[in-house]
């Protein structure tokens, strides 16, 4: 019996288009799977999401910006409208992967897992992660990425974490989740095997300062009529 598993998924995801049309940020948003209800960004709220990113980081030209789980590159396209610095990005999705270099030729992309070491000769102002920590399989995991990244963060550089599953809201937010549902036994159905990874504020603060990171800043969501805000946390710390 077919098991499911968020790697086959993400690798299905591709772009509808005619040969006579142009690939546009709302493309890029939705194949990056925020394009169903609570979860949903338009252009507009897109731009408002990444340009608060970009108001709490030092970027410039020179800067090396790397983004774990990158998709199709929805967010560093924002990034790179507004500024022109050296953007890094990689996913185990080859599919997206694909997308991403097109759509921001200037930018690095390849195709790896997020507990492998990339782009080995550079070292990086800012590592991001937007949305993708939850899928991960497991804490262990999450805890090799980040110590494998972390080293790679130059000193003063930062690190930004945005959209974590919170603990304190585990229930909460699976009820929420289901009450979208008819009959919420299809919500239980449709994730059967599709775990959804959530954080203590606390455990992942320990971890990261046994890493070398300091600073912490918890901040609230831009977008304040994204759905899951209220279920969710960001975070920004500096390598010290």
């Amino acid at each position: 019996m077919y098991k499911k598993n968020w790697k086959d998924i993400w690798n299905k995801r591709k772009i509808e288009k005619r040969s006579d049309t142009k690939i546009t940020l709302a493309n890029l948003i939705e194949v990056n799977g925020f394009d169903t209800g609570p979860t949903s960004y338009s252009e507009e709220s897109w731009r408002t999401l990444v340009a608060d990113f970009c108001n709490r980081v030092p970027l410039n030209k020179d800067s090396n910006v790397l983004e774990i789980g990158c998709g199709c590159g929805a967010f560093i396209y924002a990034c790179n409208e507004t500024i022109k610095a050296n953007y890094f990005g990689f996913d185990y999705s080859r599919s997206m992967i694909e997308i991403a270099k097109i759509q921001i030729p200037n930018g690095h992309f390849i195709v790896a897992e997020a507990n492998e070491l990339t782009f080995l000769d550079t070292k990086f102002d800012v590592i991001l992660s937007h949305g993708v920590f939850a899928y991960f399989p497991s804490h262990q995991y999450v805890d090799t990425v980040l110590k494998k990244y972390t080293e790679r963060i130059v000193f003063g550089g930062k690190l930004v974490l945005m959209d974590l599953n919170d603990a304190t809201h585990e229930k909460e937010y699976h009820s929420v989740r289901k009450s979208l549902y008819k009959n919420p036994k299809d919500y239980d159905k449709d994730y059967e095997g599709l775990q959804h990874l959530f954080f203590e504020k606390k455990d992942l603060e320990r971890c990261l300062r046994s890493l070398g990171m300091d600073k912490f800043e918890y901040f609230p969501h831009a977008v304040k009529s994204y759905g899951n805000s209220q279920f969710r946390f960001n975070l920004i710390c500096e390598k010290v």
